[in-house]
């Protein structure tokens, strides 16, 4: 086979391997989606795991966050527009107001960043993805956070 061919074979070939390595894949138990059972659903829901099966990453659920933590993520969602309406800015004013909550805490200041922070020193920080797969995860993450942050109030 000639140079030109194979290169011709190699670049047709090339957008069928990326169809198929964009597909989505359905989650099947990874290690912290869930937050600690195996049926790959969540607060973050089946969409959020299926958006990051086979990509080596997990996401820890929003439940296990701390009320600070939970607040600083929602600011970083309604700041980045990640969520829509007037509601989650409504959520966040009522959350950053409520009593006992310290938005001087690494906690808050992280969530801002847009990290999870799960304690013992774990974090999950949105801003390490890339691409389509930071813009679906992360709204799958806000939602998450806006529900959570709603079960605060």
């Amino acid at each position: 086979m000639s140079i030109f061919k194979k290169l011709s074979a190699a670049c047709l070939a090339l957008p069928l391997i990326g169809a198929v390595a964009a597909a989505p894949v359905h989650a099947q138990g990874l290690p912290g989606l869930s937050g600690g059972n195996s049926s790959g659903s969540s607060m973050l829901g089946n969409a959020a795991a299926g958006a990051l099966s086979g990509s080596g990453l997990s996401i820890p659920s929003v439940s296990s966050l701390a009320p600070s933590n939970v607040t600083g993520l929602l600011s970083y969602c309604v700041e980045n527009n990640y969520l829509g309406g007037n509601s989650p800015s409504t959520i966040l004013s009522s959350l950053k107001s409520k009593s006992g909550l310290d938005t001087s805490s690494p906690l808050y200041s992280n969530g801002q960043k847009g990290i999870l922070d799960t304690g013992n020193g774990n974090t999950f920080s949105l801003s390490s993805l890339e691409g389509n797969m930071k813009q679906k995860v992360t709204k799958k993450v806000c939602n998450a956070v806006l529900k959570q942050g709603k079960s605060l109030l």
